[in-house]
């Protein structure tokens, strides 16, 4: 226990000479504030005077060669999970990688690479005064698919040869887009065969006759016995009858 004398010496010195309190707690606030700096802060800033290293240049290169070039620099790699068209890098080959060449980066940091799924970009050929057999080699080895034939009047190309495209030839186009073919009736006036479109669904019945160049004219609905219901059924005129080019179709379907 403190000696009388003693604690009213420091009660009287501490009431007198507030200053003094103050001191004293400043030196504890500024002993606590050393701790903290030396167990906390300099931790981190030892840890951020780790040196940088510049990305390396993954693009253009295979998943394999990537990896191997950025472990040998010091990074790690991750792959997109879906790939992209590129106008500029072939199929598997890096198209994209985040960070950057070139930007300075910790070691052992994760590069996000996009591998190219091939150049998207591709010319529609001349198809002009193909036959239709020929149009469609041609397309299916250029990339594209081959989508709706139509027929159309003109008088510069024989019937069966192709006038034009949708997308015209020379335009640029994806891998795999679809191109319409148009080809030649004739001179107008020309007759062209009628397609038979029975026993399909009104929709795919309606789509043939416009590709061959004619216009579906009159629909009924009729109870028919031997047709399932949504069935084109009869068309008049019938198959093989050669008419004009826009002429109209009409079509009884099964209920």
């Amino acid at each position: 226990m403190a000696e009388p004398g003693k604690e009213n010496f420091i009660h009287r010195i501490l009431r007198t000479k507030p200053w003094v309190y103050a001191l004293l707690l400043l030196v504890l606030v500024l002993l606590l504030l050393a701790l903290v700096f030396d167990k906390i802060a300099m931790p981190i800033v030892a840890r951020s005077g780790v040196q940088e290293l510049a990305v390396p240049k993954l693009e253009g290169l295979d998943s394999v060669s990537a990896i191997r070039q950025a472990e040998e620099a010091g990074f790690h790699v991750a792959f997109a999970e879906s790939r992209e068209y590129s106008k500029a890098y072939d199929a598997d080959l890096v198209m994209r990688q985040n960070p950057p060449e070139g930007q300075l980066s910790k070691p052992g940091r994760t590069i996000q690479l996009t591998i190219s799924d091939g150049k998207n970009q591709l010319t529609i050929p001349d198809l002009l005064n193909k036959n239709g057999e020929e149009a469609t080699e041609a397309l299916e080895s250029a990339g594209f698919v081959v989508g709706l034939t139509f027929f159309t009047p003109h008088v510069n190309f024989a019937k069966g040869k192709v006038v034009r495209t949708n997308p015209s030839e020379g335009s640029l186009a994806r891998k795999g887009d679809t191109v319409d073919v148009f080809l030649s009736s004739g001179p107008k006036g020309a007759k062209v065969d009628l397609p038979s479109v029975t026993g399909l669904r009104l929709e795919a019945a309606a789509a043939n006759l416009r590709a061959a160049g004619f216009v579906v004219g009159k629909t009924e609905y009729r109870k028919k016995a031997d047709s399932p219901s949504g069935i084109v059924a009869e068309q008049k005129p019938e198959a093989e009858t050669s008419l004009p080019a826009g002429a109209r179709v009409n079509l009884v379907v099964s209920e």
